[in-house]
């Protein structure tokens, strides 16, 4: 009996500890939002944020925050294949509202797999799934991510061979085709062995099992990564000042290894090191100022505002969320009355 009672407790103190965690996970996050944001802010100052804006035509501003939005949709789509790859099914509204604030908080914050898997566990928690759930949809999205840029940057290497737009990394030629074959030679043994390898690998300890995804998903993930690189890229590029003479591919190609290097650095977003790499390609091309200026607003546009977006809906929800427990309360407090 008192074994017994000892493992009930046991129970007990898990559920309050994971209600508590539950509880002030929002708080954590949003406060870090607000600390990120104020930051960013800081150094984006207002005058040089009005500079870039007015140089910059409203309607290629519009086109970025269209192509914004339409590659925060696209990043829905890991979660979408990655629930598949468990087996579990949740409406698309749920899915895309998880999926859009964790990548905006995690694209912020830094950190993507903790910052974006908070988000994930705060919300996909009350959907039924568990943390271990949680962090196997954060690993397959971090292979979908991985296969995409393992294709465009492979490609852009081999191609451009560290020439023209990938000049600015300082590549011999054979080094860089060597860089791409070996990145297209990895995406290539991960497909076969997602074609062939369909054993289960269990782990009694943990009571957990992994597997790979089928072939035909791990396809939509190459192909939805790619998406991503590209609407992603397509964001600065119509930025751009017309005439520049850089074409689209090159700035995926560009933008790709450029994310490479900041994702490398571990600085949030790249900065400095994105940066950096973007304004030493474009410069023969297009004025330091005007590069600047550009990079100045597709932050504001891929990163801040999509960041506050998400942090309002963080907040509503969890507002919305407070205000239907505390009716329920109420509700119980007059029937026991």
């Amino acid at each position: 009996m008192w074994g017994v009672g000892e493992q009930s407790r046991g129970v007990v103190s898990r559920a309050l500890l994971r209600r508590g965690v539950l509880a002030l996970l929002p708080l954590v996050l949003l406060s870090l939002a607000f600390l990120v944001m104020r930051h960013e802010l800081r150094e984006l100052s207002a005058a040089a944020m009005m500079r870039a804006l007015t140089s910059i035509p409203r309607e290629r501003i519009a086109w970025a925050v269209v192509c914004a939005a339409s590659n925060y949709l696209a990043l829905t789509l890991y979660d979408v294949l990655a629930l598949r790859h468990l087996g579990r099914r949740l409406p698309y509204r749920q899915v895309g509202f998880t999926s859009f604030v964790g990548y905006a908080f995690g694209h912020n914050i830094g950190m993507s797999f903790l910052t974006g898997g908070g988000v994930r566990y705060r919300l996909y928690s009350a959907r039924g799934l568990s943390a271990w759930d949680v962090a196997r949809v954060g690993t397959f999205n971090a292979l979908t991510f991985w296969s995409g840029l393992l294709a465009v940057a492979g490609v852009a290497l081999v191609v451009d061979a560290g020439q023209g737009a990938m000049s600015a990394l300082s590549l011999r030629p054979g080094v860089a085709r060597g860089l791409g074959l070996g990145m297209l030679g990895v995406l290539g043994a991960y497909l076969v062995a997602c074609a062939r390898v369909r054993r289960t690998l269990k782990v009694p300890r943990l009571g957990v099992e992994l597997s790979l995804p089928t072939w035909r998903l791990a396809v939509a993930q190459v192909v939805v990564s790619c998406l991503d690189w590209t609407l992603g890229a397509m964001v600065l590029w119509v930025l751009l000042p017309q005439g520049v003479g850089i074409q689209p591919a090159s700035m995926v190609a560009l933008f790709a290894v450029a994310q490479l290097l900041g994702i490398a650095s571990q600085v949030p977003g790249g900065l400095g090191v994105f940066d950096s790499v973007i304004l030493a390609a474009l410069t023969p091309e297009v004025p330091g100022a005007v590069v600047l200026g550009t990079l100045v607003v597709y932050r504001v546009v891929y990163y801040l505002l999509p960041f506050a977006v998400a942090s309002l809906m963080l907040a509503g929800h969890e507002l919305s969320l407070h205000r239907g427990q505390v009716a329920q309360w109420r509700g119980r407090r007059r029937q026991a009355g």
